[in-house]
């Protein structure tokens, strides 16, 4: 009987017909391809792996190190561009701040200066008002100390009363007519003891007036008055006083 698992039949048990190349595939073939790939093959294949991830790696640590490098150039080279064109830029932007900063400070100072100017003439009105005013108010003062001064002296020297009267006595031009010689009670014997011979040359009479301070007097005639009482010689300091006080500095 033919044997029907030769190969001239297949695996149902048809006949088929016989081809070549059965006899180049030998059995060994068949089961090593059924068990899988050999431990070379498998060797080959891991060292294949290996070979192409190390050149990947190595790929790219190098493209690592040159991305690095290019970072590093751009960096320095845009800091280099940078600190030009910073210290270009803070020249010029000084310059135009310090301006912009004047301009700015002037109208600023103006505005607050602006509301300023009329408050400042208006103190200082009012300090030349107060000065005027201090300044009067020391001058009464002072004359007030200056007439009590003058009027204790008086009291410790009556015979300043002297001097006035010898003044009158030269007064030119002279009055005309009868002279009278009006004086303080006290004063009155005080200038007789001691004038009395040169009234009586210019005909001049003494007369006592309880009404006059001590240290004045004042001569009548039909011609007219000299007033010299104490009160009107002070009235008189005091006129010059304020004269002089109010009028402008040359200055």
């Amino acid at each position: 009987m033919s044997d029907t698992h030769s190969p001239e039949f297949d695996r149902h048990g048809q006949w088929r017909r016989w081809q070549m190349e059965e006899l180049l595939t030998s059995p060994t073939a068949d089961a090593d391809s059924l068990q899988g790939p050999s431990a070379h093959q498998r060797k080959v294949e891991a060292a294949q792996r290996a070979a192409a991830e190390a050149r990947a790696r190595e790929e790219h640590e190098r493209q690592k190190i040159y991305d690095q490098i290019r970072e590093a150039a751009e960096e320095e080279g845009y800091q280099a561009g940078l600190a030009r064109g910073h210290e270009e830029g803070l020249t010029k932007g000084l310059e135009e701040g310090r301006a912009q900063a004047e301009k700015e400070l002037d109208v600023q100072l103006q505005k607050t200066l602006a509301p300023l100017a009329s408050l400042a003439k208006q103190f200082s009105e009012a300090l030349e008002r107060l000065d005027d005013t201090i300044a009067h108010d020391l001058a009464d003062l002072a004359l007030a100390t200056g007439k009590q001064l003058a009027a204790d002296a008086l009291d410790e020297h009556p015979e300043h009363i002297l001097q006035v009267v010898r003044e009158l006595l030269h007064t030119e031009p002279p009055l005309v007519g009868k002279q009278r010689l009006w004086l303080n009670p006290t004063d009155h014997t005080l200038v007789e003891t001691h004038l009395g011979s040169e009234l009586e040359a210019a005909q001049w009479v003494l007369q006592p007036d309880d009404q006059l301070a001590r240290g004045g007097c004042r001569v009548t005639s039909a011609q007219g008055e000299l007033d010299a009482t104490f009160e009107s010689r002070w009235q008189s300091v005091q006129a010059q006083l304020r004269k002089r006080h109010s009028a402008p500095s040359s200055g």
